[in-house]
């Protein structure tokens, strides 16, 4: 079966985390969303096409002349029965929820515009029976985060290489560690759920690992770290302290003591020594949470909810981040009291935001540490980003 991904306006909903890269690229379980399809079901990707023409010096539309099915990229390969389904679509309809969402089309020329999809196609509801899966809100990432890794761990075929003897471990079926991965004197209750140890990562000694995590290629558990259930840590982390129910894109350091819950981190964010998130309210109610649709806060009906922080932001030591707190873009966070409940893209200090110059040379020595180089097309859209969406004011 030959596919394509496509993103909806939908995107909107995963900010800040999709300021700099389309839905698919986000790093969810064992790894990303494009990923997914081709590892449970065998399928070939050959389409993948965002609508946001800034993105496409780094992600260029694919879109060959070729019969493909067309599937949304927030839907979720897991769906009970979504394989038979896909591979029985009918030509030349698009298929949508009952509130007009796009979900899949089979057609040979996918259009370049996303509003030409209802005049090409022929317009067919999702049959009541599929109860389909997906990704609405940057919340689901961590809400979700314990589901996707079940489901990901039942389509892993790989064997585990042996369990070093330093390892103390429940649930030894449980656990998978990559031959490459390196492992200290660390503990691992995996008996209620999956262990995923990836590529080059590293348990370091003393760490207390719950079970359903993943910890990611080249990603390192520092001393005595202390992971709880469900998260999820992409490649080229340095995670320390105690994490809970949380999501880190990838290229992320929290290298010291501080609790971190309910929260999503992007790629090449840093948390300063000692800094923690307060996940729930007093009062136990419902969290408050920065809206980019409204540009306001509204009820996100969540209980539980820490810190959305978008790519490339660091905070100062013991930062104390409020219940529901959404960081963009590029921020800088030096607070001796709680954060606001939204710091805005490239914000330095209060009035000011960060210089075009700056933020491309900060940029480039937190990609060296990691050994990579920023790309002239990351240089780009770190500009056009600077241009278009910075300067917004905080919200308390």
């Amino acid at each position: 079966m030959k596919i394509g991904l496509f993103e909806d306006e939908g995107w909107i909903d995963f900010l800040p985390f999709t300021r700099v890269r389309p839905v698919w690229e986000l790093w969810w379980g064992m790894d990303k969303l494009v990923s997914k399809w081709q590892r449970y079901y065998g399928y070939t990707l050959r389409g993948l096409v965002t609508f946001r023409s800034y993105l496409w010096e780094l992600y260029p539309p694919q879109l060959p002349d070729e019969d493909l099915v067309w599937l949304n990229s927030r839907l979720l390969p897991y769906t009970p029965s979504i394989d038979q389904w896909i591979k029985e679509l009918s030509h030349e309809v698009l298929y949508v929820t009952p509130e007009g969402m796009y979900v899949a089309v089979r057609t040979r020329r996918f259009p370049s515009d996303l509003q030409q999809m209802k005049s090409r196609f022929l317009i067919r509801e999702l049959p009541r029976e599929l109860q389909l899966k997906w990704l609405e809100h940057a919340t689901d990432l961590f809400q979700y985060v314990g589901e996707v890794i079940k489901a990901d761990w039942q389509y892993w075929q790989e064997p585990s290489a042996p369990l070093p003897s330093t390892f103390s471990v429940r649930g030894k079926d449980n656990v998978y560690l990559h031959p490459l991965a390196q492992g200290g004197y660390a503990y691992i209750s995996a008996e209620e759920g999956p262990v995923w140890i990836g590529p080059q990562a590293e348990i370091q000694d003393g760490v207390i690992l719950q079970h359903t995590n993943v910890i990611g290629p080249h990603t390192t558990l520092l001393l005595g770290a202390k992971i709880r259930s469900f998260n999820s840590f992409g490649p080229w982390c340095k995670v320390g302290g105690e994490v809970s129910h949380s999501v880190f894109l990838g290229y992320a350091n929290k290298a010291h003591d501080g609790f971190l819950g309910h929260s999503v981190i992007g790629e090449w964010c840093n948390i300063g020594a000692g800094s923690n998130t307060s996940n729930l309210k007093n009062t136990y109610g419902p969290v408050r949470l920065y809206s980019f649709r409204s540009q306001r806060l509204e009820n996100s009906g969540l209980q539980f909810c820490g810190l959305l922080m978008g790519d490339y932001a660091r905070c100062g030591i013991q930062t104390a981040f409020t219940t529901g707190c959404v960081v963009d873009i590029f921020a800088n966070i030096v607070s001796t009291g709680f954060t606001q409940k939204y710091i805005p893209p490239f914000y330095w200090k209060e009035g000011e935001k960060w210089e075009i110059d700056k933020v491309w040379h900060t940029a480039e020595r937190v990609h060296a540490r990691r050994g990579r180089h920023l790309s002239e097309g990351e240089r780009n859209l770190l500009k056009h980003l600077w241009e278009n969406v910075g300067g917004a004011e905080r919200v308390e």
